[in-house]
């Protein structure tokens, strides 16, 4: 597989540690105040074993109604527009009168079918009512930025994989007791944290979940690099013939070997080292890239017809889905990997609603399914794979009516979807849902919407970056989402104790 950068990295050998991602975005980023987590004074008491997020980031903003058709009846009876006219009477019966209505209250064509799957497995939590009470804004860029900064103050300040790395590195003495999923200690790296290799990824290129804190410059160590789903090495230098590679090779051994060259270019010396191991290590991300995935069988629905090896979906989605899988079982040190939805399209569903959205739901969901089974099917008792955890939402929700152009328009309450990690997690954690909804708005106008019942649990999307603080450590992640002018307590975790919905039928 080739191995031509992906990145153009600087400096004329490309020994530099990475290029981030992040700012500046041109189109999103203002400069302003910036309120930087105090993250000494968090509380920190190291995890047994390192976690493994990967956050997948829907952009646009998804219809919640995939995973929540609980007031569809009442919907339907108030839209604009007929939901049983758009998508068939089925929108209104449960799937065993032939409808559309799962037990837990999941579109079934829309990706429901395999929720069910996956909440039957223990591997998915819904939260239904992810609402923003704080800023209940409805523009797009500042709930990307709420959401991927974990915080309300966010012009110019960090995002939650910045924030995260600042929290491990503050506390990096402590986070050098741990351990990573497949036993190696993180204080056998080179310097501990900071040897890992790879610790934070990207695979959606720039990602406000990687900007910058104007407040507290990271070592160059900790901070992201982009990799795309054919593990194209981002830290080559380019294309290369045989005969700079030799010249490259010659230089390298001089200085790595001659008497008294290695302390004159120290800088250059452990860039040839790093260069050396990052390349050992691409090639193992790119032979795991290309093995096999765990056989399931020819019976079964996801294993390929001839060999059994269990099937990704076939689109460009699920391949950067199974690229991050990839990763973070291959390469325990990964800690946090950002994920877009590319290769579905974006989820600003304005109009024409009724053809795209259940199509793609369903892709996306089809392909979290064979994620969960590609992450289970992989523990092994030296490596095992309960320390991972996939979350998933966007940036609002959508109305509930069905406006005259077909779609939705942008709304507030979402859904989260949580997958794994349940040696993270309390137990019961997954396999249910959380949250009951109602519709509000005045019947025949487009200005409807879901907000939790009065009783219902609820949490702010802060919470969701709150959660994985937490799982690294913080006793106190709240104060990572605070900022003393808008949000001075800042938000709890996710309570991850909270019983699910009964279910339907």
């Amino acid at each position: 597989m080739n191995r031509r950068n992906f990145l153009k990295m600087g400096g004329g050998l490309g020994l530099a540690r990475a290029i981030p991602v992040g700012f500046p975005l041109s189109l999103l980023a203002r400069r302003a105040r910036a309120f930087s987590p105090d993250y000494g004074a968090v509380g920190y008491t190291p995890p047994t074993v390192m976690p493994q997020v990967i956050n997948i980031f829907l952009y646009g903003g998804p219809s919640e109604l995939a995973g929540n058709l609980t007031n569809i009846a009442d919907i339907d009876a108030n839209s604009q527009n007929s939901y049983t006219e758009a998508f068939g009477d089925g929108i209104l019966d449960f799937t065993t009168d032939g409808g559309q209505i799962t037990p837990h209250g999941f579109w079934q064509d829309a990706g429901g079918a395999h929720m069910e799957d996956m909440i039957a497995g223990g591997d998915l939590s819904v939260y239904r009512t992810l609402v923003k009470r704080k800023n209940a804004t409805r523009s797009h860029r500042e709930s990307i930025f709420i959401a991927n900064k974990g915080a309300l103050a966010v012009e110019n300040s960090p995002g939650v994989g910045t924030r995260l790395a600042g929290l491990l590195h503050t506390h990096r003495d402590r986070v050098a007791t741990a351990s990573l999923a497949d036993g190696t200690a993180v204080s056998s790296f080179d310097g501990g944290l900071p040897g890992m290799p790879l610790p934070f990824v990207s695979f959606e290129g720039e990602s406000t979940s990687y900007a910058i804190d104007p407040d507290k410059q990271l070592p160059l160590a900790l901070r992201p690099i982009t990799m795309n789903r054919d593990f194209d090495n981002p830290y080559s230098r380019g294309q290369t013939n045989a005969t700079n590679e030799a010249v490259f090779e010659r230089l390298r051994g001089t200085v790595m070997a001659e008497a008294g060259y290695r302390e004159r270019f120290e800088a250059a010396a452990n860039g040839f080292e790093h260069r050396r191991t990052m390349e050992d290590l691409i090639g193992r991300l790119e032979t795991a890239r290309d093995e096999a995935l765990p056989n399931v069988g020819t019976a079964d629905p996801d294993g390929d017809d001839t060999t059994g090896e269990l099937q990704y979906p076939n689109n460009g989605f699920a391949e950067n889905v199974r690229a991050a899988v990839t990763l973070a079982i291959a390469n325990p040190s990964t800690v946090y990997i950002t994920a877009g939805s590319d290769g579905l399209g974006g989820w600003d569903d304005h109009n024409n609603g009724v053809d795209k959205y259940p199509g793609r739901m369903n892709d996306v969901m089809d392909t979290l399914r064979v994620a969960m089974r590609h992450i289970r099917l992989s523990s092994t008792g030296s490596r095992p794979t309960d320390n991972i955890v996939i979350n998933v939402f966007g940036d609002f929700g959508r109305l509930v009516n069905l406006n005259n152009s077909m779609g939705w328009d942008h709304a507030n309450n979402q859904n989260l979807y949580t997958l794994g990690g349940a040696a993270l997690r309390p137990s019961g954690a997954l396999g249910k849902v959380v949250g009951a909804t109602e519709r509000v708005g005045t019947a025949g106008e487009n200005n409807q919407y879901t907000m939790p019942t009065d009783g219902s649990y609820e949490a702010e999307p802060m919470a969701v970056a709150s959660t994985v603080y937490g799982y690294f450590g913080a006793q106190r992640p709240e104060a990572m989402t605070a900022d003393p002018e808008r949000n001075p307590s800042g938000d709890a975790p996710i309570d991850e104790t909270r019983a699910g919905e009964p279910t339907l039928f």
